[in-house]
């Protein structure tokens, strides 16, 4: 919840920072004002401190995009977490099921990935190499939503989201909020079951998800193809995954 008097100009800055670091290609200022709804001359004073700052920096056509510091600030945060050094061995151990394992949390209404890796690859390879992910199409994506209030997901959906023309499927619409078939009853039986499953748009695979602790901050989760019979034995070894990056936090 913001404060009485929150910093719009933080929040403005945060809001620009953020569209670069998930464009995959320099960004003008015309089209992050047209994406964030903000004026043309507030989002150059934006991207100009931003620049003085490292945060952000321009290519030969003027165009905008992430700048050295923006990795220094990365590598800190994961340092100062801890999160993704205390996940990485133990989810390890769910690559026996032949699945994608994944680690992630929210911002705002997607789900951005920590850690998104398949048995076959190198650890290496799933570090930063998914996008932001519309969270209620993803399964830690609704694991975390459901474990917001009412309130909190009613705001969170009232503005029609932001999308950068890059942006691939599946498409970002807002989803339908009420009813017994809705957004919030949905989160309500995710609620009540502990965790998530959900398919994965065009594909015959699903993803079934937990969160890490009673409120969680984030979630872990596998995808892929298996039927209703191997759930109750996947959602074990989530629990104990789950179980396990807890219990290395609180040491």
């Amino acid at each position: 919840m913001l404060p009485a008097q929150p910093n719009q100009s933080l929040i403005d800055g945060l809001a620009c920072l953020q569209t670069l670091a998930s464009s995959e290609a320099p960004i003008g200022s015309r089209e992050m004002a047209r994406l964030l709804g903000l004026e043309i001359t507030r989002v150059n004073r934006l991207l100009k401190t931003l620049a003085a700052l490292g945060l952000a920096e321009q290519d030969e056509r003027r165009k905008y995009r992430p700048g050295p510091a923006i990795h220094v600030l990365a590598a800190q945060s994961l340092f100062g977490s801890g999160l993704l050094r205390r996940a990485i061995g133990p989810m390890e151990s769910l690559y026996t099921f032949g699945h994608v394992v994944a680690l992630g949390v929210l911002w705002r209404d997607k789900t951005a990935y920590l850690f998104h890796g398949h048995p076959s690859h190198p650890a290496s390879h799933g570090l930063g190499h998914e996008r932001l992910y519309p969270a209620a199409s993803s399964g830690i994506g609704l694991i975390l939503l459901a474990h917001r209030t009412e309130d909190e997901i009613r705001a969170l959906y009232a503005d029609p989201p932001v999308r950068l023309e890059r942006s691939i499927p599946p498409e970002e619409v807002v989803p339908d909020l009420d009813g017994s078939n809705g957004l919030l009853a949905r989160l309500a039986r995710i609620r009540a079951d502990g965790w998530a499953l959900a398919p994965i748009p065009g594909s015959p695979n699903r993803t079934l998800a937990v969160g890490l602790g009673d409120q969680p901050d984030a979630g872990i989760g596998v995808s892929g193809r298996f039927g209703d019979h191997q759930i109750d034995e996947l959602l074990g070894a989530l629990h104990d995954v789950a179980d396990q990056i807890v219990q290395k936090e609180q040491q």
